[in-house]
């Protein structure tokens, strides 16, 4: 799963080029034979494209949605529609010890109708032509941009209503309480159900644990304070619930791309 995979300071990108336009149905890309030379992220404007890999198994990929192309690879596509308006990013992941990093090891679908990652892929289609070192930085960012949205917590702050009723009470007691280290016993009974039946409800409703859930809570609390309200890294880490400084850096980084000093800088030193 993606959310497996270690990126953070040791993710390297790079031979980032983008190939966008517009393709009639019935025309046809062999990557059978060699396999796909880089990663990549093919997003649908508009119409569809089919993939046929070595067993048989088909994808298909349409309108507003985003599939990652793993490295090396074989398939065989085809756009399906009568006319199919795309973009595609290749590029290469490797570590600090410049070992590829695989994000997938087949070709899935990532996001889907995100107006976030449509406005992200739309912005890399200005860099399909240029070579310029703006250009190259710029698709840098993007990228770096796309992976933190990918990644990001797909989760936010809801209505009961619109919330698995079974563990409802327990979802609305964690988001009033959540500078609280309740344990998950706590709102389990809020909702009148066991812990691992609250824990498994609470991963199959937002996709991640409450304690995970609890802490990106906190995290976009001490980012309102960092970039408006004039506090210090520690004293926003303190006042979002995290009572050691070390880890509450740590964790800041992995949520937002960025340290707390970084965020403080950005909104202070205009």
């Amino acid at each position: 799963m993606i959310e497996d995979v270690r990126l953070a300071d040791e993710l390297h990108i790079f031979d980032i080029s983008v190939i966008s336009g517009v393709r009639p149905c019935g025309k046809t890309i062999d990557f059978t034979r060699c396999g796909r030379r880089n990663n990549g992220f093919l997003f649908v404007y508009d119409g569809e494209v089919t993939f046929l890999d070595e067993q048989r198994k088909t994808i298909v990929i349409s309108n507003g949605e985003l599939a990652f192309l793993p490295k090396g690879k074989k398939y065989r596509l085809e756009y399906t529609a009568p006319s199919t308006t795309f973009v595609v990013v290749n590029f290469d992941l490797c570590d600090k010890e410049n070992k590829d990093i695989a994000l997938f090891e087949d070709i899935v679908l990532v996001a889907k109708d995100d107006v976030r990652i449509a406005k992200i892929m739309t912005n890399f289609e200005p860099c399909s032509t240029s070579k310029t070192t703006e250009t190259t930085l710029r698709k840098k960012e993007l990228m770096y941009r796309l992976l933190g949205t990918i990644y990001a917590p797909r989760f936010s702050l809801a209505t009961r209503s619109e919330i698995n009723e079974q563990i409802s009470e327990g979802v609305h007691l964690l988001q009033q309480t959540y500078l609280e280290n309740l344990p998950i016993t706590k709102y389990a009974q809020a909702s009148h159900v066991s812990v691992n039946t609250f824990r498994n409800a609470f991963q199959k409703e937002f996709g991640t644990s409450p304690v995970k859930y609890r802490n990106y809570l906190r995290i976009e609390r001490a980012k309102e304070l960092l970039s408006e309200c004039g506090f210090t890294v520690a004293e926003a880490a303190y006042a979002s619930g995290f009572e050691n400084i070390g880890y509450f850096c740590r964790y800041y980084r992995q949520i937002t791309g960025e340290s707390p000093g970084e965020t403080k800088r950005k909104y202070h030193e205009k």
